[in-house]
């Protein structure tokens, strides 16, 4: 349930200020009443009964000590925090003494703000449990209430993990006031419909639903899930157990639960968060690529430069990695570990200089992610890396590169010369050498080719009686038509009727 909090100065700047340095309903704390004096606050402490009351030190009506004073003697238990001027400061630290959690000097910081509150918090849950009317299932004694699960028919009872994906931002501090405001939403929720209770166990979010059928409990689940994303701002996680039919049987199998914890880190790549004990959370499509198979397209990709299919297959590899790891963060850092050590043995293999990556280096930083997005994210900027080292390789050959190409060709046009066999003479991948002839000549290879053989094969056309399709296999074609279709590409003409029309010129 969400926590209540007045705020009291003469100051209504500084009010303002506090209200937005921190998202109160985020940490499940409502802000029920602003007051500028000490005594429309008191009166406000005794009659709405807050959890968590900040303080001017002084103000009118009635101090910030006197009010702490008249509280602790009605037995009020609302956490009381001071807020100070520097000329109060020594006031205000001698205050603790009489029961106020903290203090804080104006301007208030962020930061120390978060410290009182926490303590406010953990403060309220005490005293709840402590004694107050709504401490009835209340966590924080390490007493469970099972009492809200007991029925007239005996169905059984369903366990379930829930949890919290963080922001990477966030500290220690700030994931304890969101788990907080999570376990409190579960609790009010659940005290609302009656569908079961919420405890904490070792850390980790236990709930225990009364058992209905399958369908039921999902929806019930799927409701939480939608309405706690509202109310803590954070995507949250659930595993649902079997069901069990004693009490005595929630432990272990909320234990189960927990071998499914890992999934937490895969949580923002799921529709809606919620999976069972026995279900294949990524299922593998018909006709699945292999992690070889994507390697190696991820590969041609990068040497063919093409940065569309680069992320392409980077997310059919992602997709693939989340399959495969089944729930173990270092397994999907180790599987795209693997396809970066591929990355830098292909280069190497086609003399390539490589980008000369730790992989230890880049394991470590892999398990650093808070969640899969993340780790995708970092192996993709990887990925597609590669391509730049291959752009400023090529700025120092290119040249010597492409003339050597051209000079083969020139000895070499005869032959049955395709674009494997001078590729491998280059020592160049074929499909990025494509790429790479085309870009140096402004021609593809093919016709690159073509034009030098018919530049050989127009001699003899005009001074030798052989036959074209005798030129056409000295020259390297193979076949006349070949011979016959790049002559007419280039002149518009066949090869007979040019070598016509060169003599009838010649005899004029």
């Amino acid at each position: 349930m969400m926590l209540r909090m007045i705020l009291a100065d003469d100051e209504p700047i500084i009010t303002r200020g506090i209200k937005k340095l921190l998202d109160w309903k985020m940490f499940g704390i409502e802000i029920t009443g602003e007051y500028e004096d000490g005594r429309a606050a008191f009166e406000a402490i005794i009659r709405e009964r807050p959890d968590i009351a900040l303080l001017d030190i002084s103000m009118p009506g009635m101090s910030g000590v006197d009010i702490l004073r008249e509280c602790k003697a009605m037995n009020n238990p609302v956490a009381v925090v001071f807020i100070s001027g520097f000329q109060d400061f020594e006031y205000a630290k001698a205050a603790l003494q009489y029961g106020a959690v903290d203090y804080l000097l104006k301007p208030v910081i962020r930061e120390e703000l978060l410290k009182a509150i926490e303590k406010s918090i953990l403060l309220s849950g005490k005293e709840r449990d402590d004694g107050r009317e709504d401490a009835k299932g209340r966590i924080g004694n390490g007493i469970i209430d099972y009492a809200p699960l007991i029925t007239d028919e005996d169905e059984g009872y369903v366990p379930i993990y829930a949890d919290i994906v963080y922001r990477k931002e966030e500290d220690e501090q700030i994931k304890k006031l969101v788990h907080f405001s999570l376990v409190s939403f579960l609790e009010e929720y659940l005290n609302e419909t009656g569908e079961g209770i919420v405890f904490r166990k070792d850390g980790k979010i236990v709930i225990v639903l009364k058992k209905t059928g399958a369908d039921e409990v999902y929806k019930i689940v799927e409701d939480i899930w939608e309405k706690s994303v509202e109310a803590s701002g954070h995507t949250t996680f659930f595993v649902v157990g079997d069901a069990v039919h004693s009490m005595s049987e929630i432990p272990e199998m909320f234990r189960q639960c927990l071998t499914k914890s890992g999934y937490l880190f895969f949580a923002e790549q799921m529709a809606v968060p919620v999976i069972n004990l026995h279900e294949k959370i990524f299922a593998a499509r018909e006709n699945s690529e292999t992690p070889g198979e994507l390697r190696q397209k991820l590969f041609d990709a990068v040497i063919a430069q093409n940065e569309v299919q680069i992320q392409q297959i980077s997310r059919r590899y992602g997709k693939l990695v989340m399959r495969l790891a089944e729930g173990k963060k270092e397994d999907a850092c180790y599987y795209y570990c693997s396809a970066i050590r591929f990355m830098e043995e292909r280069f190497a293999a086609f003399d390539l200089p490589g980008r000369g990556l730790d992989i230890r280096e880049l394991l470590e930083k892999g398990r650093t992610s808070e969640n899969f997005s993340e780790m995708r994210e970092l192996f993709e900027q990887e990925f597609e890396a590669y391509p730049k080292i291959i752009r400023e390789a090529a700025v120092n050959s290119d040249r010597k590169d492409i003339l050597k190409a051209k000079e083969y060709i020139e000895k070499h046009y005869m032959e049955n010369l395709s674009l494997n066999v001078l590729a491998e003479e280059i020592h160049m991948n074929p499909y990025y050498f494509s790429s790479f002839f085309k870009k140096n000549t402004g021609e593809n290879f093919k016709d690159y080719v073509n034009r030098v053989r018919i530049e050989h094969a127009l001699p003899m056309l005009l001074s030798s009686d052989m036959k074209t399709y005798e030129i056409a296999e000295k020259v390297g074609f193979g076949d006349i038509r070949m011979f016959n279709a790049a002559f007419m590409k280039i002149y518009r003409e066949t090869p007979g009727s040019y070598r016509k029309r060169a003599r009838e010129q010649g005899d004029r």
